[in-house]
């Protein structure tokens, strides 16, 4: 792994103003991705009817779950395209690409033709939005995140970076609000027909804003010296394969729980809170909502503290708590009993929260500059891949054939990945 620190202008050279912007154009970008990806889920029993109609709920939601997931295998992929092309020809240009594939993507899906409408090439033609979806959302985060650690203080970077997982978190707050919104104020005849699509096309306007945002961003000042000095490298992709594979592979360790945590709570549950319990689809979606209130509060306390304590001794003092918490936060949640579910998730997406405020700027800080793009969005979103996009559809087939605890099981085997991974890290990490 790299000891490197990264290089950044804190001679004076970099105004509060610039960082301000630097974190408003990064934050705000991912945003917009980040509800273009997620509102999928908040709407998924209603893209079931529309286009898997099996004549079984359950089946229908595992299928739209199973292209949910698609979306996910994607994303190595546009990390593979998007990010050495931003170790080589800087962060912004590549961001602002990506924000706008992902809008397009997006409202796409909001206009597209149902199964009723168009037969066999209606769910074909959403898989394939969806993997365009995933292209994009490979891009992001890696970029984004690295944006920020470049014009952070070193000090103060674990709460720079917390802004961007601030931002997931609050794009997936908005889209869980719209969703709530739309099903509280429609009738299910109009949510089913036409109010699904209304969060999907407003991704346009959102989007049109980011791309305005990033493009009048300027270059962060490690990259800017890189390219100075003649030091960016020509193949990153190669370079982080053959120099920093050991930080890539550790990387997808780290991240595991962050993304099974937030497809657990935050995608499967609404979904499954309707389909093994009595709650209406307002109730379920009202439970994630506060979740992500919870989990958005606790952001940048826990950034500002990994600052202080370190990102190591959090990342596994988190995981564990999180082993502990799981299994009960389950049985709360398909308890039926509104306030207790809450509770459920009031208590367990705090920790959801610590968790990741360690994971991003360590994983920004485990690679050099030259492929901290490249590094950081492989591990990421192999990450991903591997353990948010086939998690809904895995924790939904166990829940229907063990029942609605079972998945828990699952989850923390995926959290004890990450305790070992995070060993690992604090042995290698100079």
């Amino acid at each position: 792994m790299s000891s490197e620190v990264i290089t950044t202008a804190l001679d004076g050279t970099v105004s509060t103003a610039v960082r301000r912007r630097a974190i408003s154009a990064a934050s705000f970008g991912t945003f917009v991705e980040y509800y273009d990806f997620v509102i999928y889920g908040y709407v998924a029993t209603y893209i079931a009817q529309a286009f898997f109609p099996t004549g079984n709920s359950f089946v229908s939601l595992l299928l739209t779950f199973g292209a949910f997931a698609a979306s996910f295998v994607a994303r190595p992929l546009g990390a593979v395209i998007f990010a050495p092309l931003g170790d080589r020809y800087g962060r912004r240009t590549v961001l602002s690409v990506v924000i706008t594939l992902m809008t397009l993507a997006t409202a796409g899906i909001g206009v597209l033709p149902t199964y009723y409408q168009i037969g066999l090439a209606a769910p074909v033609l959403l898989t394939v939005l969806r993997l365009v979806q995933g292209v994009s959302a490979g891009g992001e985060y890696g970029g984004a995140t690295s944006l920020i650690a470049e014009f952070a203080p070193p000090a103060r970077r674990g709460f720079f970076v917390g802004f961007i997982s601030l931002t997931v978190g609050g794009a997936m707050l908005f889209g869980s609000g719209t969703a709530m919104l739309l099903t509280r104020t429609l009738s299910p005849e109009s949510m089913s027909s036409w109010g699904w699509r209304l969060p999907l096309l407003l991704s346009l306007p959102l989007g049109l804003i980011g791309l305005y945002i990033r493009y009048r961003l300027e270059e962060t000042p490690a990259f800017t010296a890189l390219s100075r000095e003649g030091r960016v490298q020509k193949s990153p992709l190669l370079t982080t394969l053959r120099r920093d594979y050991r930080s890539v592979l550790i990387g997808i360790g780290i991240a595991a729980t962050n993304s099974c945590m937030m497809a657990l709570y935050f995608i499967y549950m609404p979904s499954a809170l309707k389909q093994f319990t009595d709650f209406s689809a307002a109730d379920a979606q009202l439970i994630t909502f506060v979740g992500l209130v919870a989990y958005c509060a606790a952001v940048l306390p826990f950034a500002r503290l990994s600052d202080r304590v370190g990102r190591i001794p959090q990342l596994l003092v988190s995981s564990v708590t999180l082993i502990v918490l799981i299994y009960p936060s389950l049985v709360m949640l398909s308890s039926g009993v509104l306030p207790l579910a809450v509770a459920a998730m009031v208590v367990v997406t705090p920790v959801v929260a610590a968790n990741i405020a360690a994971v991003t700027p360590l994983l920004s800080e485990m690679f050099e500059t030259d492929t901290r793009y490249t590094g950081l969005s492989l591990g990421w979103q192999m990450s991903t891949t591997l353990f948010a996009g086939p998690t809904p559809i895995i924790l939904a087939a166990l829940a229907g054939l063990g029942g609605s605890t079972v998945p828990a099981f699952y989850a923390m085997a995926v959290v004890a990945l990450t305790v070992i991974a995070g060993i690992l890290a604090a042995r290698t990490v100079a």
